[in-house]
């Protein structure tokens, strides 16, 4: 058999599924190896064929020495750390093995008598998937050029032939070039098929691959764009939104009753669209970075809470709500400054939003183990609003989706608010979960791994 060039290419996208392959080898050899001694004893004491005893088991035993050596090498002595080279040498080596060994297992059972020589097609199977067409060809055309030459070699009686049962079949050699034939046709279909499927099947995940990066592109465009529409127009309706406050505090004269009114409520409107197109901005600026490494730095959570409730006290004064803290005065974290004021900033607009008058929100945080020494930074945000149903909850952090509560208290809405927060806890390497009961009100939790690097943070958002 034609040895392949050592370390030729491994045809697999990922390298850590054929370290997986390696040791499912070898746990399938050790199974191999003993299903081939069980049935050489049932064979030999049940149904008393004149096999040559002796070399099964002295191949039997070979199959299992050379397992353990591969075993011995793989777990003991590269503790499954394999360069790229070395494993596809490893793998190469094993193939080989099994091929020889396989081969010789069914030429001294009865050879073509023997229906196992057709387990030659999950070995091909096998080879197909972990390597190119051309390694591929070079490994069955040796093994069918193996077999042609046992067949000639066989058939002219250069060689014996190993009876399978007590005496040989009459028509054993008058089907020989057939069965030959067929034998032979059926390794070269089978690698022709595993290779070819598995080459349309690459071709169709290069071609998903150029369609997802292209609307990748079109996505990040569209994101790009809602960030700087948004932009050039919040600038406009801040400053509309400011002259209705100076009107409603009499900068500009005093309002008659009905003036007051109207101001009052394009106030509110206007309030409501700075909202959303906040909430825009923030999504627009996690779709347009989704794919950065944000910068980190080292921050203390309390005076990001604190700012956070600092800029909602306005807005929950009007609700008569009270905004309450209990967090360590020295908690630090590193993380990412604008995205955790994005995260807080979400959530105590919601609690104040969808909470009834005269309650209270709680903004806590402290450190909470997360096992062997290691600590996460445990943020909890807790109100006492109206809550969620359940059917809902797993839906409270799909885009653009609202609550049937919520559209009932508010019309206005763009329902990123929650895609937004989940989106940022993720990009922080966080992990969010939320519970909430009708009536009683709704509390989110968010884990963050209290390590990490610092890192320079020179440009961020308040």
């Amino acid at each position: 058999m034609q040895i392949p060039r050592l370390g030729s290419k491994i045809d697999s996208s990922e390298y850590t599924d054929l370290t997986r392959v390696v040791s499912w080898f070898i746990l399938l050899r050790w199974i191999a190896a003993a299903g081939v001694l069980i049935t050489l004893v049932f064979v030999r004491l049940r149904l008393h064929y004149p096999l040559p005893y002796t070399v099964l088991y002295s191949l039997t035993g070979v199959l299992c020495l050379i397992n353990f050596l591969f075993t011995l090498y793989y777990l003991a002595i590269k503790r499954k750390n394999l360069a790229r080279r070395e494993l596809a040498v490893f793998l190469h080596v094993q193939i080989i093995c099994d091929y020889v060994l396989l081969f010789f297992l069914i030429y001294f059972t009865g050879f073509l008598e023997n229906p196992f020589a057709y387990f030659f097609v999950f070995h091909i199977m096998l080879t197909s998937y972990l390597f190119t067409s051309n390694i591929v060809l070079i490994y069955v055309s040796s093994l069918i050029v193996a077999f042609i030459g046992a067949f000639l070699s066989e058939y002219f009686r250069i060689i014996p032939h190993y009876l399978l049962s007590d005496s040989m079949d009459p028509r054993y050699f008058r089907l020989y070039l057939p069965r030959a034939i067929g034998f032979c046709s059926t390794l070269g279909i089978s690698a022709y098929l595993i290779t070819n499927i598995k080459r349309r099947i690459a071709e169709k995940g290069r071609r998903v691959e150029v369609e997802l990066n292209r609307y990748k592109e079109l996505d990040r465009i569209k994101s790009n764009f809602i960030l700087q529409v948004t932009h050039e127009l919040r600038g406009p309706i801040a400053a509309m939104n400011g002259y209705h406050e100076m009107l409603i505090r009499g900068i500009g004269g005093k309002l008659a009753p009905r003036a007051h009114e109207l101001v009052h409520k394009a106030n509110r409107r206007t309030e409501n669209l700075l909202q959303i197109i906040d909430e825009m901005i923030d999504y627009a600026y996690m779709k347009s970075e989704g794919e950065v490494r944000y910068t980190k730095t080292g921050l203390n959570v309390r005076q990001i809470i604190d700012y956070q409730l600092d800029i909602h006290s306005g807005q929950a004064t009007q609700k008569n709500i009270e905004l309450a803290s209990n967090c360590p005065g020295q908690l630090p974290l590193v993380s990412n400054r604008d995205l955790l004021n994005i995260i807080l900033s979400n959530l105590i607009n919601n609690a104040i939003k969808y909470s009834p008058e005269s309650t209270t929100i709680a903004v806590n945080a402290d450190t909470v183990p997360a096992g062997r020494e290691a600590e996460q930074v445990h943020l909890v945000v807790e109100d006492q609003g109206h809550g969620i149903e359940p059917e809902e909850l797993e839906k409270i952090f799909e885009e653009f989706y609202r609550t049937r509560k919520a559209r009932e208290l508010e019309r206005d809405g763009t329902g990123l608010g929650l895609a937004i927060v989940q989106r940022a806890v993720e990009s922080l390497d966080g992990r969010l979960s939320v519970y909430s009961e009708l009536n009683k009100g709704s509390t989110f939790h968010i884990f963050f791994p209290a390590g990490g690097e610092n890192e320079q943070d020179s440009n961020h958002r308040r």
